[in-house]
């Protein structure tokens, strides 16, 4: 019923464009006498029977508006068409979600994408993948965890590339010169480049960004990493003019930060950075403030501050790139060689400037901004995660009571030198990490099909098709947690540092959805020493770090980072909130679906040096 007017108002159109006896205002007015004649045909109470009664001013905005309904009526029947024939056959169709607007379709929805992408899954119970559109790009939307699983398993037939230069570019200011360069390479990030590329060997910029992080992030670095960042960072608390009495601070968060910034810096690029550079943490501060509005594409005259940092902070790195080449040889990267030196820092950074040096359209420009966006990466979003530990630690007494006492296990040679591993290994000090990570983190996970028309979890997927997974409406979804053989003594909407503790029997249900015999009971009685940490079946519902193929390789760093910073903070000073109402600190989703969440405000606390460690 829906087509036939549709077919009469084209062929209007079309039909009186040759006709010179009727002038071009009459051809327009025959556009709403038909949408008015259907209109009325479906509702007879219509009220305008008189069209030609009717100022143009009036007409047109009821055009509009019969036409998104219209959209919204006729997208809606094609969705349900879809979803109720996708009972049928092997390989489906994902539906495309209602929408009110032809050829925008979702395009404002996603101006707000977190709520957005949280009220689709509020919206639609069934966990069968959503197409979401914005133009002629279309976005599948999967919520299930088998279904996300499937996605990571498909990572050697996807690529994450577009979303990294969508943020190198729009955040970091790639030069369009090495924008090219990514998005020429169509060699893959594997070992051997894919058959059908073209990409010559020393221009496979995603196989060597990809390969030189997952080597030099690797186990066989990490304890070197561990201790050089934990040395670092004792060093830096001390330069913090507190001694015994208490000292009253605005915002526990800004201490956080001032505290963990330099530390993670220096540990990573070397500790003359910041001599050449003495203010860039605090821009780096002051830009982190400005991401929503980076990805949001906002213009340099709504936000010219914004744009003066980012600029700042690359001028510093390339500052520090020139000193670093006069002092040292980047391709000093062997087995033989230092694993961090003062100039370059660690391996990690050698090695990229070395493979970048080598091709043309990685410029000094396009260097600065490659590593500005590492750092950024590897540190903000950690040094945020760090505040919602020490945060939810300090509002539970009994669980900062706790968390310490594991933190004294593992440090039989004094509080300043625990054992890393046996640190990191504690199960409530494990959980309260994983914790922090799925509350506080909100970020999309996508991949695209590059290549290619896919298949994933027997849904098709076309080329160029972008497969997002939303973090938080994982983190939320009670029902998959609870199949995931969880129980869920607090809300997921709230904060419980045992969620990830299980009995030490405890085996996680079978796919088939049949629990084995201890799987979904607790024993109340089973002490907290008696209980142990997993992940376990919880790859669908927990992925701070993506997954695949392209999980974050720097995911042990960051973990490692969080536990020791903790330790080392209640190991030199005593800490208190002072005059909070915790309950109204909550994550600021201004930045969602960008990281880890920030504070929506500022946390008055004091702390004091301890007397003795």
């Amino acid at each position: 019923m829906d087509s036939l007017p549709l077919s009469d108002w084209y062929s209007n159109i079309t039909g009186s464009c040759g006709s010179s006896n009727v002038s071009y205002g009459l051809k327009l007015r025959e556009i709403p006498d038909q949408v008015i004649n259907f209109w009325s045909s479906l509702h007879p109470a219509f009220p305008i029977r008189n069209w030609e009664n009717v100022d143009s001013w009036v007409y047109w905005p009821i055009i509009g508006v019969l036409t998104l309904c219209i959209t919204y009526i006729t997208s809606t029947v094609q969705f349900h068409k879809v979803m109720n024939s996708n009972t049928h056959g092997t390989l489906r169709e994902v539906p495309v979600v209602s929408y009110w607007v032809p050829g925008l379709f979702h395009a404002f929805a996603f101006l707000d994408p977190a709520r957005f992408l949280l009220k689709i899954q509020k919206t639609f119970e069934s966990d069968t993948p959503l197409q979401l559109k914005a133009g002629p790009s279309r976005f599948f939307l999967y919520r299930n965890s088998e279904h996300i699983k499937a996605v990571f398993r498909a990572s050697k037939r996807t690529t994450n590339k577009s979303t990294t230069l969508f943020a190198l570019r729009n955040l970091f200011d790639l030069p369009k010169s090495a924008v090219q360069l990514f998005q020429e390479d169509d060699s893959g990030t594997g070992l051997r480049p894919r058959k059908e590329s073209k990409t010559s060997p020393e221009n496979r910029i995603n196989y060597l960004v990809t390969h030189t992080s997952r080597e030099f992030l690797s186990s066989d670095y990490l304890e070197d990493m561990n201790r050089r960042y934990m040395s670092i960072l004792l060093r830096h608390l001390d330069t913090f003019d507190v001694q015994s009495e208490w000292v009253e601070f605005s915002d526990l968060h800004e201490f956080i930060q001032q505290a963990t910034i330099r530390p993670s810096v220096e540990a990573l690029v070397g500790s003359e950075f910041f001599k050449l550079n003495p203010e860039f943490d605090k821009d780096l501060f002051i830009f982190q403030h400005y991401i929503p509005d980076f990805l949001h594409l906002l213009p340099r005259w709504l936000i010219p501050t914004a744009y003066r940092v980012r600029r700042r902070l690359l001028q510093s790195i390339k500052r520090w790139h020139q000193h670093a080449h006069n002092h040292y040889d980047c391709s000093r990267y062997g087995p033989e060689d230092p694993n961090w030196e003062p100039y370059f820092g660690s391996k990690l950074m050698r090695a990229r400037e070395h493979y970048s040096l080598k091709i043309s359209k990685m410029t000094p420009d396009a260097r600065a901004t490659e590593d500005l966006g590492l750092i950024f990466v590897a540190t903000i979003n950690v040094v945020t995660s760090i505040f919602w530990f020490v945060f939810e630690a300090l509002k539970d007494s009994k669980l900062l009571a706790r968390l310490d006492k594991e933190i004294l296990m593992s440090s039989t040679k004094g509080r300043t030198e625990p054992d890393i591993k046996g640190l990191t290994s504690q199960p409530l000090l494990q959980s309260t990490y994983a914790e922090v990570l799925r509350l506080y983190s909100a970020l999309v996970v996508s991949r695209v099909a590059e290549y290619g028309d896919i298949q994933v979890a027997d849904y098709h997927i076309p080329k160029d098709g972008y497969i997002i997974m939303y973090s938080r409406s994982s983190a939320l979804d009670h029902q998959a947690w609870e199949r995931a053989g969880r129980t869920l003594k607090k809300s997921l909407e709230e904060f419980d540092a045992e969620r990830f503790l299980v009995d030490p029997d405890w085996v996680r249900p079978s796919l088939s959805g049949v629990h084995d015999k201890k799987a979904p009971t607790e024993d109340p009685n089973t002490t907290l020493s008696k209980k142990r940490f997993t992940l376990d079946g919880l790859l669908g519902l927990w992925y701070p770090y993506g997954g695949g193929d392209r999980i974050c390789p720097g995911r042990h760093f960051a973990k490692h980072q969080m536990m020791l910073t903790f330790a080392m903070l209640l190991a030199k000073f005593d800490f208190e909130l002072t005059g909070t109402d915790t309950s109204k600190v909550l994550p600021n989703m201004r930045f969602a679906p960008f990281g880890v969440l920030p504070p929506n405000g500022k946390i008055p606390f004091r702390m004091r040096r301890k007397a003795s460690i």
